[in-house]
């Protein structure tokens, strides 16, 4: 019975670190985090204006992963060179940027947890084959 308990608590703790936080997050997926619960259009207009004269300010200097494929992390590339395209929050456009960076961000999630999930097969499927040879 304590063997149960024992493989159990493993699996269990193997599970959790598949679900949990990647610790690579970008600029854009932290302001994901962040947004992804604002209450109003304004309030997300107000967040990305901030963000964005910020950064052109050069008062944030914001990493982002190679590859995103949002406006957001666009523009903030775009200012790595000194040049950032003007962009009007009017319209649909602040909620197109709030839906791309979730979309980006739950893509490397998911990318992130079939790595994570192959790895754990992997070890899973050698300790197996170990026990069936032994």
């Amino acid at each position: 019975m304590e063997k149960i308990k024992c493989d159990t608590e493993a699996v269990g703790s193997s599970i959790k670190s598949i679900f949990s936080e990647r610790g690579d997050l970008d600029f854009a997926e932290q302001l994901w985090c962040k947004m992804k619960c604002v209450s109003s259009y304004q309030e997300l207009i107000a967040c990305f204006t901030l963000v964005l004269e910020s950064r052109e300010c050069g008062e944030i200097q914001p990493w982002i992963h190679h590859g995103s494929g949002s406006l957001l992390s666009k523009l903030i590339q775009q200012s790595y060179h000194g040049k950032m395209e003007a962009v009007s929050l009017t319209g649909i456009t602040p909620v197109q940027m709030l839906l791309e960076i979730g979309l980006d961000k739950m893509k490397k999630d998911y990318v992130s947890f079939f790595i994570v999930s192959s790895r754990i097969y992997g070890y899973c499927s050698s300790q197996a084959g170990m026990a069936f040879h032994s």
